[in-house]
């Protein structure tokens, strides 16, 4: 006689005062993440102290869920928050800090260096970037009402956006909330011990730097990030073109054969179409900006939680070459994927160098309205380095929300992951 054999019921992982919970929202194209540590002080009532990095969403991949993220904030911590942190003042992470926090007890507020009106290098950098940002958005607000929008320059627009719509939230940051919180600015090779009171966490600031040839390095090259390769030819991803979509043709039509421009003519023009269009300045500011992202590394307790914001090439490249990176990437054991998941940041050098299997990812991610996004190459290989142990954000199912393509389902979630009505926990027990 043959038995069948059933399935093992795995169960789910409990929160309880000796476990750390990283939390990720959905709210759309956006971060939001809550990270809480147990306080050994505490030993009834709420036994964590809480850490909330960054809290926003990106205007075109908005769920309406934000303000519901911050409700949900204020109930589980009872208004305490030990840390908020604002990774980089993009609207998609940093549009949820509203007044609601002014009814929150906040120990301290941290920002990157370059966001502190009192540091010389960085008033420099804001006023030359927000005089670039302003005019584009001048000029983008009249062809808006006077001629028809293409594709890229609507991605154009939508990144000056994500640029500019943050001046309430930024306030605020900076004056902690008007709620006495203790505001600091941060820059690579800063460290932290038992900060804002959190026994037992030590904090070390990878990014950003402040060398301006790495935040200008925005793009990993050729071998160094997750495109799918095509013959020889990596794919392009978001190219900026200088015509609209009516005017493109099949360059092999022999129709138009007449039409073609002589080798010398093309030559010029392809020089002419190489200089900064509006499309590019305005894609290299929203990505500098990226580059500008806090990425701390906590260490609690023998946990190393690596939350590197939106940090590109640069960022990372200014300390993937220092002695100690293999022994930083190696002992990682929760890593807070990129800006997003895209391909232009979570570096092959930085993935393949983590211990296989030691350590979980979440990715806050929506492949609307950037369906490039999150990279499948790069998903993939999250899943072989972390042996499945990865979630994306859009895997929850939201109504009227979209979901993530068709792939392996859900249904049961990889080790020490749980499911909240619009919320992912990774639990680790410590």
């Amino acid at each position: 006689m043959v038995t069948k054999k059933t399935k093992k019921t795995v169960k789910p992982p409990t929160f309880g005062p000796n476990t750390i919970r990283i939390r990720m929202y959905r709210i759309g194209f956006g971060d939001c993440f809550l990270v809480s540590l147990p306080d050994a002080n505490q030993l009834d009532g709420d036994t964590h102290k809480h850490i909330l990095v960054d809290c926003g969403v990106h205007a075109q991949g908005d769920l309406d869920m934000i303000d519901r993220a911050a409700d949900h904030i204020a109930e589980t911590t009872g208004k305490k928050l030990a840390i908020v942190i604002a990774t980089h003042s993009h609207q998609d992470h940093i549009s949820g800090f509203s007044n609601k926090f002014t009814s929150f007890e906040i120990g301290e507020v941290w920002l990157p260096w370059c966001e502190d009106p009192d540091d010389k290098q960085a008033a420099k950098l804001t006023k030359k970037h927000a005089a670039l940002a302003e005019k584009l958005e001048q000029r983008f607000a009249v062809e808006a009402r006077t001629a028809r929008v293409d594709k890229t320059r609507a991605a154009a627009i939508a990144a000056v956006k994500n640029l500019v719509q943050n001046k309430t939230a930024l306030g605020l940051l900076r004056s902690g909330f008007n709620v006495g919180a203790d505001v600091h600015y941060f820059s690579a090779g800063k460290s932290l011990k038992n900060p804002a009171g959190v026994q037992g966490l030590s904090v070390r600031f990878l990014g950003p730097p402040r060398d301006e040839k790495f935040l200008s390095k925005m793009d990993p090259p050729s071998g160094h990030s997750y495109l799918s390769m095509t013959g020889r030819t990596a794919e392009r991803l978001h190219p900026v073109t200088p015509f609209a979509d009516r005017w493109e043709v099949d360059v092999n039509d022999p129709s138009i054969a007449h039409l073609r421009f002589s080798t010398a003519a093309a030559d010029a023009l392809q020089k002419e179409l190489a200089t900064p269009s509006l499309n590019a300045l305005a894609f290299a500011l929203d990505n500098y900006k990226n580059n500008t992202s806090l990425v701390s590394l906590f260490n609690f307790r023998g946990q190393q939680l690596l939350f590197p914001g939106d940090a590109q090439w640069g960022n990372w490249k200014s300390w993937l070459d220092q002695d100690d990176a293999e022994t930083i990437l190696q002992g990682v054991t929760f890593f807070k994927v990129a800006h997003h998941g895209s391909h232009n940041a979570t570096p092959t050098d930085a993935l393949d160098r983590m211990s296989k299997g030691k350590f979980a990812a979440m990715v806050s991610t929506q492949n609307v309205p950037w369906d490039s996004i999150p990279r499948i190459p790069l998903m993939d290989r999250l899943g072989e380095m972390t042996k499945n142990r990865v979630v994306r954000s859009d895997s929850l199912p939201l109504v009227d929300a979209p979901n993530a393509p068709k792939g392996p389902a859900l249904t049961d979630l990889p080790k020490g992951f749980v499911q909240g009505d619009f919320w992912y926990d990774y639990l680790i027990k410590l």
